[in-house]
């Protein structure tokens, strides 16, 4: 089973840019970003070259199939969804490789059952962090209590680089009626590092409720709060560039 489907023109464009050169150069940069594992319909043009499909074959991500319709292709796809270039109208889901403001899109990410797994995940949102010119951390219980705010400044001091940069901390609840980060707090994190340029800022909990890391380059979301880096139960991230 392929992971997803492109559309014919995506298709033409990946085996250009393989076989060919005059290929789009923006829109193999693009779709490079979102490529996985395809299908090709045996009845597509570009096979109508005898000696494409023993070319096709050498090539780990695409896979050769009996003509089907577009429905089908991406029905029999992992991601239930099709790789476009031009806006259209299409009965199942497509992901605009060209539109920049496209709201689906394939990402990076880790998934940890249990706090012995969670070490990789620090150091590889510690290494995410470590270019930043900033950074926003968005978590309502990031001070929630005495211990887990220990924890999580514990945390902090780990992934965040001492360098100088703005750490803003979103925090509290505007449903609950709980405050941002206090001033003695931001001057925990200060003692930290004087480099930091500490700011608290209230979370905004009428419009959101995931947890975010954020950079100037990246965004990364937290399936929970900041405390579940470090902690006993699951945890998920997932890392969008901007």
């Amino acid at each position: 089973m392929a992971d997803l489907a492109l559309c014919d023109s995506l298709i033409s464009e990946y085996i250009k840019y393989k076989f060919q050169d005059d290929f789009d150069t923006d829109k193999v940069r693009r779709l490079l970003k979102f490529i996985q594992t395809f299908d090709i319909r045996e009845n597509h043009t570009i096979l109508q070259d005898p000696a494409m499909p023993m070319q096709l074959n050498n090539d780990p991500l695409i896979n050769i199939i009996p003509q089907c319709s577009d429905e089908e292709l991406v029905h029999n796809s992992l991601l239930k969804l099709m790789l476009i270039d031009i806006a259209n109208t299409h009965t199942f889901v497509t992901l605009n490789i060209m539109n920049n403001y496209e709201k689906l899109k394939l990402r990076f990410g880790g998934m940890y059952p249990n706090h012995l797994d969670k070490n990789k995940a620090q150091q590889h949102i510690k290494a995410l962090l470590s270019d930043a010119e900033w950074v926003k951390v968005s978590d309502s219980y990031i001070d929630n209590n005495t211990s887990q705010w220990n924890e999580n400044k514990n945390l902090l001091n780990d992934i965040v680089p001492h360098k100088t940069l703005d750490l803003t901390i979103e925090s509290g609840s505007i449903i609950n009626r709980r405050n941002p980060l206090s001033q003695s707090k931001k001057e925990e994190l200060k003692s930290l590092c004087n480099n930091w340029t500490i700011q608290g800022r209230q979370y905004n909990d009428n419009s959101f409720h995931d947890r975010y890391i954020e950079t100037n380059e990246l965004k990364i979301l937290l399936s929970s709060g900041l405390y579940h880096l470090s902690s006993d139960k699951d945890f998920t991230y997932v890392v969008e560039i901007k």
